[in-house]
Order: C-alpha cells, then structure tokens, then sequence
C-alpha cells in the first residue's frame, strides 16, 4: 500500500490531507487499485528555510501525484528494503528532482508473525452491469482494439473499452470481458452469454483502473471484478426428484408448452450442443458473426474488389448448413446481416466504403441497406439457397424494416435470386421499429409470413433509450407499458392475419410477468439465449396453466 501527496511527507503522516492511495502487487509489481485523494495543500521549504504552507487549486489538488514509472519504482525500493531486512517494512520516500529517495525503513511490529496467516482479501477494483453469468481467474489483458488481439492469450481477461463483431475470433480465447461501455443488451452482453464467458459491461473506466498481468476475479452475475483469485464455492446438492430403476436421480422432464421455445444462436461450433436440449429450433440466426470470421476480418467490399467473394460464400454455406442440419427439421431464422456502419468500418478497408454517421443505430443498417447494395445481399442470398438445397428448415429474415416501399424492393431482389425461387421459402421480418406497428398488415399482404419483435431495439425507439447506454441504463424497460403496447398490437395483427408471432429477447426468460403478458397475447413462440432456455420453458409452462385455470373457472 502506497499513500502519496505532494510537497513534504508531514501531510500524509498528520493526517491533514487525504494522500493518494495506490495498492500493488508485490509480485508483479502491478498496480490494483488506485484512489485518488484531495490534496489541499502542500508543506514546501519557504524562501527563509522554513516550512511554508501552499494552498493548491482543485485541478492540482485532485489530481494523481505518481505516474506508472514513480509508483514502480517506490514498490521496488519497498520490496528491495523487505528483502534486504528479511521482514515487512513500514517505509518513507520522496521524489526530488526526478530521483527517488528511500527516506526510511522500519520493521512493521503489528503483524504478529506467530499467528496464522489471514485470509486474503479481495478488493473490487471494477464495478458494472452483470450481463453474463459465471466466474474466472486470470491476468487483466487491456486492448484498445481487436487489431491487437494477438497480444490475448489463452485464459486471459480481456478489458476493452467496447467490443463489436470484429473482436469476436479475441473475445473466444478470453476467460471473461470486461468493457467500459454498453447496457445489457449491447454487443459484448449478447455475444458473452452465448459464449458461456463471464462478462461486465458498463464499468467506466475499467481500461484505466485495470492493468496489464494483474490477476483478478470476474464475477460475471454479480458485475464485479475483484484482486486475486477467488475460488468458486462448492456447493452439495441433493436431488430428491424422481428415482430411475437403478436408484440414481430422474433427470426432470420438461414441460410441455404450447407457446414454441426457440433460442439464438450465432456460432456454428455451439450448433449440435444446443440442438441436443429441449429447444423447438432456431428464433435468431444472427449472420453477424458467422459473416465476421467468414471475412478474416476485411471488409466485404474489399473481398469483391479482389475477387474472393466466392470464398465468402462458401464459408456462409459451411457455418449456415452445419446449423440447419443439426436442428433439423425443426426451423432455423436467419437473420440478414445487420452490421451498423460503425461496426463495418472497423473491418479492414472499412473506412474506405463506410460513411461516418454520428447516430450508426438508426442509421444505414438492416432493409435499407440491402436496397442501396443489392450486389453484397446477393451473395447472402445465394448462400442460403446453396444451403436450403440440402436443409429447407432455413427461414429468411429481413432486419430493420422502415417503410413499405424498402421492403417491397427488398423482397423483390429475394424474389429475383435463386434463394427466391425455391419452394417453400418463409419469409419474416424483424419487428424493431415502431412504424411496423402500423406498415405490418401491408407487409404480410405482400407476402411475408412471419415477423420476429427484436425487443431491444424496439424498447430504444419506443423509450428513446440507447441500449448500449449503460448512464441510462435503468430506464431501458421491455415491460414499460408503451412498448407492451406496441408488442401487443403487433402479435394482435399476426393473430388476425393468420402469421407467425415471435419475440427475440432475455425477457421472457428473466421476468415471468413479461412471459405471461406475451402468452396471454397469444404470441407463437420466444427466442432466447440456450442457457435460459429451460428456465424459459418453466416459465412460459406456468403461464400457460394460470390462463387455461382461469378459463376454466
């Protein structure tokens, strides 16, 4: 523990300032937490040889008193004075000049050395959202973007200030993410959840407080992060469920529900895990990422321009199909590639075809995007009709659709394409913009037969919240009475004009009252995150029962 403060050491030692608090690792000699004090004033030698007191300005007196290479070399002379007298010391020290002084050391007399050791205390050093659940161990890797994703090493924490699509192939050798920005539902959150990496999102200033080979703990559920390792408790449980022939616990069956669970799904690896539970198909087939390692991180434009785009196709059809086949015949939705412009610009050669937008989320993304680049949508589509040729299962679905007039072009470039001409091809949109609530019936009379409510981005367009916004995080609400509102105009429309209903989203499976809200609407099916899927099952189960009871009575 370093305490620090300008001028003299008298201040810190009277207590009459609130010193900077620095705590290091004596092994590493890496900096744990750092607490800046207010320095008020400062004890210098006045013109005559005497002590002279000098009132300091907020800035200064506010401001951090050793940079990284002081703070390392007052923990080195603290170790060196340890070593040297064979026990732990109390030290003084001063900077002068840009030297540093050790002005004296002295053995601590108060650790009782005969006592037991103490147990060792952990000190949280990053606080945020709690947007994946679980714990790892490892040392702090700060990246500034995933061009330096290399320095990552297996096991590692990775600390950034926001992560998008491009940081995924780093995010996979990560043992838990911390980022300094985004809400529960921003890029970082989703991706972590169905990576099973323990993740906090929101912390601040995590890329400052956190640095390079300090180990800590990330408590994804809890959305801290504290010194050291902690060990993950062992818990006994005893299972007093039904007994198999042979006197071991009965696995608990699930439910039965009308109400269809889907799950999300972005990564081709995870595909035959997933498909093994009791899981009614694929609600969301995120074509971000898939599309992300399909690219080696370039952007598409720049696969065309040196004519591989054929090598991009095939990459699609490979991730898209093993997905498809291992839920089949159950259905997969993919949804189109809904990269915002801020994210393709971080692709290599993205700034040359990206433009600079102040607001990418309501920006040149989803439907509209496919209309202005017919050429890239192209492509995705001929990868899907290569794909349905062995899985139909494979539904298409359009992404943030605007107008009628977007989507009647959208669907006439499907229509066009090989993809198009397929029999028995579903064709969905996303419900995330609150113009749906009123262009739905015109959509499904030009033939689209199933729409997904992104609940999200339809909850920051209602409540104009930024989802990635962790300062306004707690007014982003899916069970604000304005969006169920529009949920519910939007499943009443599907229920009338005879299509499917679904809704993409942690809620259902996070908030029972959201669940039941959706079922007594008569919505077709929910699509959350695998690891929330049974818990969504049991929820969306005991709604069903309190409606048939009440119908009943």
């Amino acid at each position: 523990v370093i305490e620090g403060a300008y001028g003299l050491g008298e201040v810190v030692v009277s207590g009459e300032v609130e010193p900077d608090t620095y705590i290091v690792a004596k092994e590493t000699l890496a900096p744990l937490d750092i607490r800046i004090g207010h320095k008020a004033f400062k004890i210098v030698r006045g013109s005559d040889g005497h002590d002279a007191n000098v009132d300091l300005d907020d800035a200064t007196a506010d401001s951090r008193v050793l940079d990284e290479s002081e703070l390392r070399a007052i923990a080195e002379l603290a170790v060196a004075a340890e070593r040297h007298n064979g026990c732990p010391q109390d030290t003084e020290w001063a900077i002068s000049a840009g030297r540093t002084y050790l002005v004296q050391a002295r053995p601590i007399t108060t650790l009782g050395h005969t006592a037991p050791p103490a147990a060792e205390e952990h000190i949280v050093l990053a606080r945020g959202l709690a947007a994946a659940p679980g714990t790892a161990s490892g040392k702090v890797r700060v990246l500034q973007s995933p061009d330096e994703g290399h320095r990552l090493q297996e096991g590692e924490i990775l600390v950034a200030q926001m992560t998008n699509p491009d940081w995924l192939p780093t995010i996979r050798r990560a043992a838990a993410l911390v980022t300094d920005t985004g809400g529960m539902t921003c890029h970082a959150a989703i991706v972590a959840r169905e990576l099973g990496v323990p993740c906090v999102v929101g912390a601040r200033t995590a890329t400052r407080d956190l640095h390079d080979s300090t180990v800590v703990t990330v408590n994804g559920a809890r959305g801290e992060v504290v010194s050291g390792v902690v060990e993950a408790p062992t818990v006994s449980v005893t299972t007093r469920g039904p007994m198999s022939a042979d006197g071991a616990a009965a696995a608990p069956s699930s439910p039965a529900t009308g109400t269809r669970v889907y799950v999300n799904l972005a990564m081709p690896e995870t595909a035959e895990t997933v498909a093994a539970q009791d899981v009614d198909g694929v609600g969301l087939l995120r074509a971000e990422f898939m599309l992300t390692e399909a690219l080696g991180g370039r952007h598409p434009r720049d696969l065309i321009a040196h004519g591989e785009q054929g090598q991009l196709v095939d990459k699609m059809v490979a991730s898209v199909g093993r997905i498809a086949a291992a839920f089949a015949p159950r259905p997969v939705v993919y949804r189109a590639t809904d990269f915002r412009s801020n994210e393709f610009r971080g692709l290599a050669g993205g700034e040359v075809y990206e433009p600079v937008e102040h607001n990418p989320m309501i920006g040149y993304r989803g439907c509209y995007r496919y209309v202005k680049e017919p050429d890239l949508f192209a492509l995705e589509l001929e990868s899907l009709a290569r794909v349905r040729e062995q899985s139909p299962n494979v539904t298409l679905m359009i992404p943030f659709v605007r107008t009628r007039w977007e989507l009647e072009e959208c669907l006439s470039l499907v229509d066009a394409s090989p993809l198009g001409r397929q029999r028995g091809l579903h064709r969905w949109v996303m419900a995330e913009v609150p113009s749906v609530v009123h262009w739905l019936p015109e959509y499904i009379g030009m033939g689209v037969d199933g729409v997904s409510i992104g609940s999200n981005d339809l909850t920051q367009l209602v409540l104009g919240v930024d989802r990635d916004s962790d300062v306004c995080a707690e007014l982003f609400d899916e069970s604000d009475a304005a969006v169920l509102d529009a949920i519910g105009q939007i499943v009443g429309t599907a229920r009338r004009l005879g299509i499917t209903s679904s809704l993409c989203g942690q809620a259902p499976s996070t908030n029972p009252a959201f669940a039941e809200h959706l079922v007594r609407m008569g919505i077709t099916s929910v699509s959350v995150n695998p690891d929330a899927a049974a818990t969504t099952r049991r929820v969306i189960a005991a709604a069903e029962r309190r409606v048939l009871l009440e119908s009943v009575r």
